[in-house]
């Protein structure tokens, strides 16, 4: 009956058409075979060379992008090369042949069938990191005719991370001044007349206050300290311990668009909770602060940069006279 029915069908449908369809469910099967063979046949161990570099870095948060360059040398003629992930990866993960910079080998970039007579490639793999998940293991596996040959790599999974731009923190002196919080991204403005007094409203304010701005004017510096530091002429009930830290080389960094795995890369050596301390003096336009927030907070063991885009006297209304002004872009795990 399926043989009759397909004949029947044949007979309306053009015969270059029905070819290619068939041609079509051959490969299809041919690739779906050629798959599972590769994975479940117990091939013998490679002398092929295959590395796996990440292009990026292998930190990431939900819904970015970890990428891999992939380099395969043998002496025999390579048959696939195979990408397994422990929890797959959402839409746009794959193989990218977009760029010129990089092979095309392959019959198909889903199953990873490679072209006949080649025995070496460079190609680019790109993982887009599912939600809901701490860490993921790919391997890599290369098959040539001698055998096959496989190499693993761990995706760790970090906090997204929020970004606070043209934030300007104000500040008259030691005593008046403003405050800023992470977690919300938001100046509480002069801490000493609105929230230093006991109340629960004020509690729960000072308990997300990661650091505060002032200026000396006895010895004429802009300072940016934890509440717990002392500097500053403040009594509060909840005195934050931030972690600060003055980066190095990283004028010309654009906060904007420091993504997850970067703050992750960027602030991973500068061992800010070991060489850090709770205020950092002279700030300049262009400095680069790093920062952790207390472990005991509330809002606890945050890493974030701050870069400071401007400095300078200036008047506003709630502090008298003349005042100062930090003018910054800050970064944040959420």
């Amino acid at each position: 009956m399926v043989v009759i029915g397909l004949n029947k069908i044949s007979m309306r449908i053009p015969y270059k058409i029905l070819s290619f369809f068939l041609v079509l469910v051959v490969s299809m099967t041919a690739c779906l075979d050629f798959v599972d063979e590769g994975l479940e046949i117990d091939y013998p161990p490679s002398n092929a060379t295959l590395t796996v570099e990440p292009i990026a870095g292998e930190n990431g948060a939900a819904n970015e992008m970890v990428s891999y360059k992939i380099t395969a040398q043998a002496t025999a003629n390579i048959k696939s090369c195979i990408v397994q992930a422990t929890n797959e990866g959402k839409s746009g993960s794959g193989y990218n042949v977009s760029s010129t910079e990089f092979d095309d080998p392959f019959i198909d970039h889903i199953f990873g069938t490679i072209q006949k007579n080649v025995q070496s490639f460079t190609v680019r793999y790109d993982y887009v990191i599912p939600e809901g998940i701490s860490k993921t293991r790919l391997t890599f596996t290369l098959i040539d005719e001698s055998g096959k040959v496989s190499t693993e790599k761990t995706v760790e999974v970090v906090p997204d991370v929020g970004h606070y731009l043209d934030r300007s923190i104000y500040a008259k002196d030691k005593i008046f001044y403003d405050a800023f919080a992470t977690v919300d991204g938001q100046v509480y403005p002069n801490i000493k007349d609105n929230y230093s007094t006991f109340s629960a409203e004020n509690v729960a304010v000072q308990e997300k206050l990661d650091f505060l701005f002032y200026y000396d004017r006895a010895s004429k510096r802009s300072v940016i300290a934890a509440p717990v530091s002392g500097a500053a002429n403040l009594i509060l009930n909840i005195n934050n311990k931030t972690t600060l830290k003055k980066m190095e080389g990283l004028a010309d960094l654009d906060i904007s668009e420091v993504t997850a795995s970067q703050l992750v890369s960027l602030t991973a050596e500068a061992n800010i909770l070991k060489e850090g301390s709770t205020q950092i003096y002279d700030l300049a336009v262009g400095d680069v602060i790093g920062f952790i927030t207390d472990l005991n907070a509330a809002f606890a063991l945050k890493t974030g940069l701050l870069k400071v885009t401007g400095l300078h006297p200036t008047n506003i209304d709630r502090y008298e006279g003349l005042a100062f002004v930090l003018e910054c872009d800050v970064v944040v795990q959420q």
